[in-house]
């Protein structure tokens, strides 16, 4: 059994120092109570690009802004990370974060990214390939899709958006993921009512059952820019069921237990990689 732990935590804008002092407490916190793996909303260095929306307000006049947030990035080789590998080797457990980080060779160019992280150090890093709106303004997409050696099995990662296009995770799950982790800065107008309060668990389920993978899918929660992010983490397995879920946007943590044997199980029962028939699909596909 994999115990896994989703921090469903607020991220301060442009703060990272605040923000990454918080994400070693639950680190500690959470590997202290045998937490094997430890998930962190996306950009929880940075806190999520202003304008939140088209046309919304910001912190910062938008002259400054761009600058700021590559001052709040990350460097691939600097401290932030060296302190976050350093505590997973202290703690003996695996971090999965989102993380604004900078390009080590050319100068402003900055991307919005999930790190896997290890005793062993830096195991994975994934750029977010489909941005949301105003995303574009400020990151450089991706070009890779990859999986990476977790225990005894491989783990995906995706971000927020990418959840909307399954081919992400059906490459991941190729790859010999079994499990998928998706980490998420989604949000909504804050006077406005939740839209839907299954959302999360509607896209992490169907993502799960077409795969025969674990899904886990950690959101952050907080207010900023007249935006109320939606919170609402939850974990699924490979034949849906939910293994938890939080159902508010507060700050919390979902801790749950992750048993690999499932997958060969639900695949196995369901037969969804024997019965594919890449040859006829490839027809459709350029």
């Amino acid at each position: 059994m994999i115990a896994a732990s989703l921090v469903q935590m607020d991220v301060a804008a442009l703060d990272p120092a605040r923000n990454l002092r918080r994400i070693h407490d639950h680190i500690a916190a959470e590997a202290g109570r045998g937490a094997q793996l430890i998930l962190f909303p996306e950009l929880a260095n940075t806190g999520y690009v202003e304008p939140l929306v088209p046309g919304g307000a910001m912190t910062l006049p938008p002259a400054d802004y761009a600058g700021a947030l590559h001052r709040a990035c990350a460097a691939p080789d600097g401290p932030e990370i060296a302190a976050l590998a350093e505590a997973a080797q202290r703690h003996g457990t695996h971090v999965v974060i989102g993380m604004g980080l900078r390009d080590p060779l050319r100068e402003g160019v900055m991307r919005n990214c999930s790190l896997l992280i290890g005793p062993q150090g830096v195991l994975g890093c994934y750029a977010k390939i489909h941005q949301w709106q105003n995303e574009k303004l400020y990151f450089t997409r991706g070009d890779r899709i990859e999986s990476f050696a977790f225990g005894e099995t491989r783990l995906g990662m995706q971000i927020c958006y990418d959840i909307r296009f399954p081919e992400i995770t059906r490459i991941m799950a190729m790859q010999g993921a079994g499990i998928v982790t998706s980490v998420w800065a989604s949000f909504g107008a804050e006077d406005a009512p939740v839209p839907d309060e299954a959302l999360f668990l509607h896209r992490a389920y169907t993502r799960a059952t077409e795969n025969g993978v674990f899904f886990l899918s950690c959101n952050r929660s907080g207010s900023h820019g007249g935006q109320r992010f939606f919170g609402r983490s939850c974990a699924l397995a490979p034949d849906g069921a939910v293994l938890g879920a939080l159902d508010h946007d507060g700050e919390d943590v979902l801790r749950v237990e992750i048993d690999l044997a499932q997958i060969a199980r639900y695949r196995g029962f369901t037969g969804i990689w024997a019965d594919r028939a890449p040859e006829i699909y490839a027809k459709y596909f350029p």
